[in-house]
């Protein structure tokens, strides 16, 4: 099955959660004269990376390893998984991290000829109460979000504050990567602007005259950049390659230096040939869209809920289908702080466990459910309606006939499907997605998953692990998510060409400024 790296953000999230599955520049600088290989690089993208123009607030982190070429953001995630100051030069929290100060960068320009300071850096982020559902800050940063800024002040042209609406400890991991991608003061004025031309102060900038939309992308170094040192290449050539066995032979055959994601069905052959860098962070699995009952009666018991996690043979899954995956009961990836083995072990498959909690739930004949899909159901999603049945679960499929129905989906059926890139920061994903998002569409209060999440984004030090553990651990036993495997990111690359190139944590990108040639 096909995993995408490049998702939108905003409805469109919602749109693949409910199906099936998920389908897999002007005058830049230094872009006039012959230039050798050793000074290009190739990188072929699964999907179009920017089929909305080049508004960074439209698209999830996924694609920040493209549009990282062409902006900076105000914190980054690097190879270590850690979030790091980017065009900030330093930032505090105050006593009860209400607030974080940021102190940013000097002699940062933009394409449009505008300057970084707290005056532009408000107004990118003022942009959360715009109104357009389709902005990544406005579902995270924006009123109701996950992480809510309640205030924007620039006392002084270097000096951002910003005021949470909750606490929040570490508030720099909701302005890193694509959330806090930071646009010039031409697009701020009228964002309609990016639809056609990128406004960043990135190392590199779009060739217009080497680009064809939704095919390649080609951008050229900035050598006014304030980290352009910092990128080993003088040209970046992206070629958009959608089917998954073509970008596998392009990886094969060299047309690429790099290459992803890959599709799991040619992981092997490219490995056979080339080298390979990968990393987890993507939770396969059902979401319990109906806490309460409100569609389908089963829901609104807790322990009718877990039965359905019980009876998947999470095992049988992965050695049948996805040998590369990983089994896991728990919605935090194996590489992330609040893992907890102890969750697998605990909730995994136990179909007499699963007949018992249906009968303590009032159904010891199991009961309906329906799920809708576009077009036909998945190998998985056919796995498990096999595995449920025999606790006395009938699992019925819909096809979708507009995509109204399939919108709609999150209010009219129980549970969703599909790959989450959970990645990284979990707590920021069950805030903004889980809690906050399309998972809880309807809105369902869970004094124990509140209180929990509330803990985990204010903990900080040695506090913040113990924290995440908890909210890991009231996700499961609440039964708000129903996880079947761990999925991988794969890239392919040409260790001829270039050194190991290395990934953002478990953030599913590569970090553009690690791809360097071979040695």
């Amino acid at each position: 099955m096909s995993r995408p790296t490049f998702v939108r953000a905003g409805a469109a999230v919602i749109a693949v959660a409910a199906a099936t599955s998920l389908a897999a520049c002007g005058g830049g600088g230094g872009g006039g004269g012959s230039q050798s290989a050793s000074d290009t690089l190739t990188i072929g993208l699964n999907a179009d990376a920017a089929p909305g123009g080049y508004d960074p607030q439209l698209y999830s982190a996924g694609q920040f390893q493209f549009f990282s070429s062409m902006y900076d953001a105000l914190f980054v995630t690097n190879t270590e998984g850690e979030v790091v100051p980017s065009l900030v030069e330093k930032f505090e929290n105050n006593a009860d991290s209400t607030q974080l100060t940021l102190t940013l960068k000097d002699g940062v320009t933009f394409t449009d000829g505008s300057t970084l300071d707290s005056t532009l850096v408000k107004g990118n982020l003022d942009r959360r109460n715009e109104d357009n559902d389709e902005l990544l800050i406005k579902g995270t940063l924006g009123a109701g979000g996950a992480n809510e800024i309640t205030d924007v002040t620039a006392p002084d042209p270097k000096t951002v504050v910003i005021t949470w609406a909750r606490p929040q400890a570490r508030g720099q991991n909701a302005l890193a990567d694509e959330a806090g991608a930071i646009v010039g003061a031409d697009a701020v004025a009228d964002p309609t602007t990016l639809e056609t031309t990128p406004d960043g102060s990135g190392p590199y900038t779009l060739n217009e005259d080497k680009t064809t939309r939704a095919s390649s992308y080609t951008v050229d170094k900035n050598d006014k950049a304030w980290n352009a040192d910092a990128f080993s290449y003088d040209t970046v050539v992206y070629k958009v390659i959608t089917d998954r066995q073509a970008l596998a032979n392009a990886v094969v055959s060299g047309q690429v230096d790099v290459g992803g994601a890959l599709d799991a069905t040619t992981v092997d052959l490219v490995e056979s040939k080339q080298s390979v860098v990968k990393s987890g962070g993507t939770i396969v699995g059902f979401p319990v869209l109906d806490k309460t009952g409100a569609v389908n009666p089963a829901f609104a018991s807790k322990e009718a809920r877990l039965a359905l996690g019980y009876a998947i043979d999470r095992e049988a899954i992965v050695k049948d289908l996805h040998p590369a995956s990983r089994a896991t009961a728990q919605l935090f990836p194996e590489g992330s702080q609040g893992f907890d083995p102890a969750l697998d072990e605990e909730f995994g498959y136990d179909p007499a466990k699963a007949k018992q909690l249906l009968a303590e739930a009032g159904y010891p004949n199991g009961f309906e459910l329906q799920v809708t899909v576009l077009g036909q159901p998945t190998e998985d999603q056919i796995a498990v309606q096999d595995q449920w049945k025999k606790v006395g679960v009938t699992l019925n499929f819909v096809t979708a006939t507009s995509t109204d129905q399939l919108f709609a989906a999150v209010r009219t059926d129980p549970l969703a499907f599909g790959p989450f890139a959970v990645v990284q920061q979990p707590a920021g994903f069950v805030a903004g997605v889980v809690v906050g998002g399309f998972m809880n569409a309807v809105k369902t209060h869970d004094p124990i998953i509140e209180g929990a999440l509330g803990k985990a984004l204010g903990a900080t030090g040695a506090e913040q692990e113990a924290a995440l553990k908890d909210l890991n651990r009231a996700l499961t036993e609440q039964g708000w998510y129903i996880p079947v495997y761990e999925d991988f990111i794969v890239y392919g690359y040409n260790a001829d060409k270039v050194a190991e190139p290395g990934m953002a944590g478990t953030n599913g990108f590569l970090v553009l400024s690690s791809i360097t040639a071979a040695s």
